[in-house]
């Protein structure tokens, strides 16, 4: 505290005290219990300062960052097949904001996984050109595994030094955890990648830099039960509490999966108490979208048992269309579950899709309701610019 005295003839003795509160800006750190930044300081107007140029300076809080922006993140492949197109990451809708590049694959288990595209330069070319439209580009790690993501506690270190020379060479940005299969029942492998990741993100941390760390279970890796039986997402979701940035569950090629309806949604949308309603259900596709986000954020199902993920963490993973995957979106199903999720102040970070390569694609396609339909190229992006791009998350 200043204390300024000040003695006039004709005034008795005032004192003033001027208070200037400094407040130091920690970094957000990541987790699902997720604490408010503390609110930035402002320099004294009076004693001009300039910012340390080599400690980054806080954004303007008013600007989205990537822990609180909306997102439209979509994976890319190079090996093509019908109702797309094998669309150069140089031409992506930039409407994407995150690219996740598939895959980081091992068909061997306790082998390290490889990323081999069919035109490493091109990818790299792709990679340049994204970072300078402010893009993110991540590697997935797995896809249809099966038995093949394992790896030994002794593999720790060349696990590490394996995902950080591919992430040195391509440019990237962080990894994205899209195991399936029976390898999510060894929990000695997912031990071992977790505490590589976190490792990766600590030693990015102290050169200033963010390493992305995001997911992509399938919905029934994500009931509370599978924790100590079976395939289970859970234990990467608590080693890596604190660093992951986000999870993007796909809503899709769940074989018949879905929510049970508990009685105020029941009530809510018109639907049978207990009733199931799964994502094979096209005329439903809306409410199977609303209630599992409901059920995975903000409200405890008793009927359904899910692990609860903080909504500013989690992404809706909807497949493009019919062809990239069974429980696929259309424009009326995602415009009504903007509608339902706005309506019960849900707010989830954005959508993800399965793949960028459907929605590159135009043309005549199998109908998510009935039939055939016409594609339009980057509908999917256009769904989300008309929706969840505009919600206010901050």
């Amino acid at each position: 505290m200043k204390k300024i005295l000040t003695s006039l003839a004709s005034m008795t003795l005032t004192s003033c005290s001027l208070i200037y509160t400094i407040s130091c800006d920690s970094n957000e750190k990541d987790n699902q219990n997720q604490s408010k930044p503390e609110t930035p300081t402002n320099p004294d107007p009076e004693t001009p300062t300039n910012p340390d140029p080599e400690t980054p300076t806080n954004p303007d809080p008013e600007t989205p960052t990537w822990n609180n922006k909306n997102l439209l993140i979509g994976y890319w492949y190079d090996w093509g097949g019908t109702y797309q197109e094998k669309v150069k990451l140089s031409d992506i809708n930039l409407s994407y904001d995150v690219v996740n590049l598939s895959f980081l694959y091992t068909s061997k288990s306790y082998e390290m996984p490889s990323f081999s595209p069919v035109n490493p330069t091109e990818v790299k070319e792709g990679v340049k050109k994204l970072h300078q439209n402010n893009k993110k580009v991540l590697i997935s790690m797995g896809g249809q595994t099966g038995e093949a993501m394992r790896f030994r506690e002794d593999q720790k270190d060349n696990l590490k030094n394996t995902i950080l020379n591919v992430i040195k060479e391509y440019e990237l940005d962080g990894l994205d955890i899209d195991w399936e299969g029976s390898c999510l029942a060894d929990r000695i492998s997912q031990n071992v990648t977790s505490q590589a990741l976190i490792e990766i993100k600590e030693q990015w941390k102290k050169e200033n830099k963010e390493f992305f760390i995001t997911m992509a279970p399938e919905l029934p890796y994500l009931k509370t039960s599978t924790e100590n039986s079976g395939g289970s997402y859970i234990p990467f979701f608590k080693k890596l509490d604190g660093y992951y940035n986000w999870i993007n569950p796909q809503f899709y090629n769940g074989w018949a999966f879905g929510p049970y309806v508990e009685q105020e949604e029941a009530s809510e949308l018109g639907l049978g108490y207990g009733s199931v309603i799964t994502n094979d259900d096209k005329e439903k596709r809306a409410e199977f979208y609303y209630l599992m986000t409901k059920y995975l954020t903000i409200k405890h199902s008793n009927l359904n048992g899910f692990y609860l993920i903080d909504p500013n963490k989690f992404v809706l993973g909807a497949s493009t269309n019919e062809p990239a995957g069974r429980g696929a979106a259309n424009e009326i199903a995602i415009k009504r579950t903007y509608e339902l999720l706005k309506k019960n102040n849900i707010k989830i970070r954005g959508l993800m899709t399965w793949a960028l390569n459907y929605d590159a694609y135009e043309g005549e396609i199998d109908s998510t309701l009935n039939g055939k339909e016409y594609f339009k190229k980057w509908s999917f992006a256009n769904w989300y610019l008309q929706t969840f791009a505009n919600q206010n998350i901050k």
